[in-house]
């Protein structure tokens, strides 16, 4: 499969980023005029006018800084954060690919992009359940978080300004790249990230636009019934942009759904996620065996869940891989069908 490396993804970020500076302000003013007396020799007075202009370079105050984050909240940073703690991984991301990670102090245990984003930081728990102690202890100047730490919001404003991130969709995603740069003073890096991340959506939506939209179906877990993503997901908003079309768009959030109601709507794709607990085999003496994706070989495993599941600038990424098993022909990229064997 084709994918854009990881290394080359963060070298063009990283130049993109660096081709663009700081904002100033220019201010040319008038000092007042000399009039300088000169005596010559013979008598002779001669009088000269001297006109002075100054220009001055100035950077615009940054700070105090007010925002609203994804809950209506306005929250004002009163100077530049030097020490953040990041309570989920896709905000370290964030922070790491707009050039503030030196900024933090403190990330969760599931935190594992950059490699080895741990080292040299606490780990202040996991993502659902922070160490307030410990987060307490870092002595951080700003904290940010998702709606998933809402409940612990009262005791972490005791300890620094909170921050809640909660995007829901590609735009929302591009608009809080943008907004945590301004938060961090890394506001042309954050535009460098965002129109980055564009040209690769845009790539996509150009190579898929003249293509059919196949019915898809994302397995993201087999507990209990067939865990599936549905309208207000990332993966269903990927899907649609990947030019293919969930088959449980009318359904919200995340949900299970019965194999009957599967088999029902028919998918000519499925793509499992590589944490579902069941592999493609397994489905085969399952009833998905009837669907045209089983039947055709069109049954695929996400390479890495966080690409698809953590809004941040790698989830460009995650959209070129479904891109590729929803359309190959337009990636030249060739699958192998592996079908189940069904009767009829």
């Amino acid at each position: 499969m084709k994918r854009i490396p990881i290394v080359l993804f963060l070298a063009l970020i990283v130049f993109m980023s660096g081709c663009i500076s700081t904002k100033t302000t220019t201010v040319t003013t008038m000092a007042p005029a000399k009039t300088i007396t000169v005596t010559e020799t013979q008598g002779k007075v001669t009088t000269i006018t001297i006109t002075q202009t100054i220009t001055t370079t100035t950077t615009p105050a940054h700070y105090p800084l007010t925002i609203v984050d994804s809950v209506g909240r306005k929250v004002t940073i009163k100077k530049e954060p030097r020490r953040i703690v990041s309570l989920a991984p896709s905000i370290t991301e964030t922070l790491y690919f707009i050039g503030a990670l030196d900024k933090v102090v403190g990330v969760t245990k599931f935190d594992d992009f950059p490699p080895e984003v741990q080292k040299g930081r606490a780990v202040i728990g996991d993502f659902s359940n922070p160490n307030l102690e410990v987060i307490a202890s870092l002595k951080p100047d700003l904290i940010i978080g998702t709606s998933m730490h809402l409940k612990y919001l009262d005791k972490l404003q005791q300890i620094a300004p909170v921050i809640i991130v909660d995007p829901k969709n590609m735009s929302e995603i591009y608009e809080w790249i943008i907004k945590l740069g301004k938060v961090v003073n890394r506001e042309k890096e954050a535009e460098g990230v965002v129109n980055y991340m564009k040209a690769i959506v845009e790539s996509v939506q150009a190579k898929v636009a003249n293509s059919s939209r196949p019915k898809v179906f994302y397995l993201v877990g087999y507990w209990n019934g067939y865990w599936t993503a549905g309208r207000g997901t990332f993966m269903d908003s990927l899907i649609s942009i990947a030019g293919g079309e969930n088959i449980f768009h009318d359904i919200e959030g995340w949900k299970t759904v019965s194999a009957e109601d599967i088999v029902a709507r028919n998918p000519d794709i499925v793509i499992i996620s590589y944490h579902a607990g069941i592999k493609p085999g397994d489905l085969c003496n399952t009833p998905l065996a009837k669907t045209n994706a089983f039947k055709n070989g069109r049954v695929y495993v996400i390479s890495d869940d966080n690409l698809v599941s953590r809004p941040g600038p790698r989830i460009v990424l995650g959209l070129e891989e479904i891109a590729y098993f929803i359309h190959p022909e337009a990636f030249n990229y060739a699958y192998q069908p592996k079908a189940c064997a069904v009767s009829s």
